[in-house]
């Protein structure tokens, strides 16, 4: 479900009551600080008018209102954490996915079924890795993206799919996150096979993509900013430079695929910019 912004409040304004009458008036809605205001999201204009009016009413003192008193219910922690997770069904699939690649290596020891989903087709030669083009095999070109190689691995790209990827779902839709995924994992694994033959994967290309596209999306319609915090995408940047500087490799994490993040990165940028420049043209 696409979300649209309804309000935009001070966060000195007390909402709590507001939003026990939304939900009273069966409007689902969500809260939440963005740029030093209180943000109500709604997932549809009509949903949006009623919040408007809803909201005038209360500052109108409409006696009506003032009068309700409501049953303070409250909901289960794991109700609400299960709600979050599938509020986002396609990153909620990325992740599952990604976790399995994750177990993959760990337990197919003898990597029967994990060139499978490999980019090259590897085989032994001389003693040397090669690789055959993936030709009539296009699922390839997507699922290194799942595949991953050890915890931390797992653990950062998982983080931050959750975080950029959901902003992007729960504000733009389903539609719009998938084929971010799928432009994004296709041209940054392209690319990385490019560059070398190797047995490569992990999100790391796609989360720079979406990186790339929330950081354009921002600068180009500020008024439908993403809340990406201060500082993240310089920490990001900063990480990509010291990756591509071998710092990795001194640590002992082993080889990064620079190739895919920075392809990743620059396809993101390139895709923020034609969606917020053809939006626009929408709206």
């Amino acid at each position: 479900m696409t979300e649209i912004v309804s309000l935009r409040l001070p966060l000195s304004t007390d909402l709590e009551k507001f939003s026990l009458l939304l939900w009273q008036s069966s409007v689902p809605h969500r809260i939440a600080e963005e740029r030093g205001m209180q943000v109500v999201w709604v997932g549809s204009e009509h949903h949006a008018a009623q919040a408007k009016a809803l909201f005038e009413r209360i500052q109108a003192g409409d006696p009506e209102l003032a009068s309700v008193t409501f049953e303070r219910v409250p909901s289960p922690v794991r109700d609400q954490w299960y709600r979050r997770f599938f509020s986002v069904p396609v990153v909620a699939t990325l992740l599952v996915l990604s976790l399995l690649g994750a177990l993959l290596p760990v337990l197919d020891r003898n990597y029967q079924y994990l060139p499978y989903l490999s980019f090259y087709q590897l085989y032994i030669v001389d003693g040397g890795l090669r690789g055959d083009w993936p030709v009539g095999q296009l699922w390839r070109v997507i699922t290194p993206a799942f595949l991953h190689f050890g915890l931390m691995h797992i653990v950062f790209n998982s983080l931050w799919l959750w975080e950029l990827g959901g902003m992007i779902e729960r504000r733009q839709g389903r539609v719009r996150i998938l084929g971010l995924f799928v432009l994004v994992a296709a041209g940054s694994n392209i690319a990385q096979a490019i560059s070398s033959v190797s047995l490569f994967g992990g999100m790391s290309g796609v989360i720079y993509g979406l990186l790339g596209y929330i950081v354009i999306w921002n600068r180009c319609r500020p008024a439908q900013a993403f809340p990406l915090a201060n500082g993240v995408a310089v920490v990001m940047i900063v990480w990509l430079l010291l990756c591509i500087a071998g710092f990795t490799e001194l640590l002992g994490v082993g080889a990064i695929a620079n190739t895919a993040h920075v392809s990743g990165l620059l396809l993101g940028i390139v895709l923020g910019l034609a969606a917020a420049l053809l939006d626009r043209k929408v709206v």
